[in-house]
């Protein structure tokens, strides 16, 4: 029961942070809605396939296509209400950025569930492998489909606060049941995500002419 909770939550806030990145590009309505289907479903959709689950619960289960296109109609009518206003741009970023939370925070949990599920014996690198793919692979498919580098793959925290709500929801699930890991594990996602927007938190990365241009010289 836990797990469906976090899995339909996921599915409604990555479908509204995949159609807020399409309209962001300028995508008609048929763009706009396979974008949201893609961040929504991809990332559970390649960690059912890793497992064996086959066919993918998102295309066994029509309530995951049917919540996501549901979502999608919501939000183009709300925002086009909006759309006049002069805090359209701030409005929309906030609740991309809730959104997008959100829904990592939500299927860290889901795919470290599965993970339990597949092998009970997996301590901790099957729950937080298939957190992170169902967390990240989404946002993946909906960044690279969009022509924008992932954000997986840019130097903010994502990756990394969604790699921690998986090995919190492990320890946790050592001394407790699930129904304290995967909380926990869920506000461990959000807090580290929300921080590190409030406060512009960033990774280390590699400066290109730090690199590219001592290699140059050294020629």
């Amino acid at each position: 029961m836990i797990a469906l909770i976090f899995d339909y939550l996921g599915t409604i806030a990555f479908a509204i942070s995949g159609a807020l990145v399409g309209m962001q590009r300028r995508m008609d309505i048929f763009g706009i809605a396979i974008l949201a289907l893609a961040t929504a479903v991809g990332g559970g959709m390649i960690r059912d396939t890793l497992v064996g689950n086959t066919p993918p619960s998102a295309l066994e289960d029509g309530s995951y296509i049917a919540i996501s296109l549901v979502t999608v109609v919501a939000l183009l009518f709300s925002f086009r209400r909006l759309r006049g206003n002069y805090k359209y741009r701030r409005y929309s970023l906030y609740l991309y950025n809730l959104a997008d939370t959100f829904g990592l925070a939500s299927f860290t949990v889901t795919g470290a569930m599965v993970g339990v599920a597949a092998d009970p014996r997996s301590i901790f690198l099957l729950p937080v492998t298939l957190g992170l793919i169902t967390a990240c692979g989404g946002g993946i498919i909906r960044d690279i489909s969009a022509l924008r580098i992932p954000v997986v793959f840019r130097n903010e925290v994502y990756a990394s606060a969604s790699l921690a709500g998986g090995i919190v929801f492990c320890l946790v699930r050592q001394i407790a049941t699930l129904a304290w890991a995967g909380p926990l594990a869920f506000l461990t996602v959000m807090l580290i995500r929300l921080l590190a927007i409030r406060y512009k938190l960033e990774l280390p990365r590699a400066h290109r002419r730090d690199y590219l241009g001592k290699n140059k010289r050294s020629k």
